[in-house]
């Protein structure tokens, strides 16, 4: 009689043994996803930041590059005018600094086309 109580008793240790680490199992699974979760949240925002920062030095250097051929264009612009006054030379325009829009870029199409307009000589 109690062969098969024993019996009956360590089956029941190993199913109660299987079960509980399972369950134990998956909650360690579900706190490695999280901190796995959480390590790449972090990573991401890592990410975004140094893309920000990559953009904003970009932005900062073309600005400062805009501002150096500005002074180009206008030292170039005085020069052509005090070397060749009644030259038809067109001088050369400045850059903005501002973001482009399709709203600048027409102005500036209509400027260019006001530019080359052609005068008829009305004595012939």
């Amino acid at each position: 009689m109690e062969w098969p109580l024993i019996i009956a008793t360590f089956v029941l240790g190993i199913l109660l043994g299987y079960v509980g680490r399972t369950i134990i199992a998956r909650n360690n699974d579900s706190n490695g996803k999280g901190k796995v979760l959480e390590q790449t949240k972090l990573e991401l925002s890592q990410h975004k930041q140094e893309v920000t920062d990559h953009f904003e030095l970009h932005h900062k250097q073309l600005a400062e590059l805009t501002e150096q051929l500005n002074k180009v264009n206008k030292q170039w612009n005085e020069a052509a005018n005090t070397l060749a006054p009644k030259s038809k030379v067109k001088p050369l325009s400045n850059l903005v600094n501002n973001e482009v829009t399709q709203e600048s870029i027409d102005t500036q199409a209509d400027e260019l086309n006001s530019e080359n307009v052609i005068i008829v000589n009305q004595n012939n």
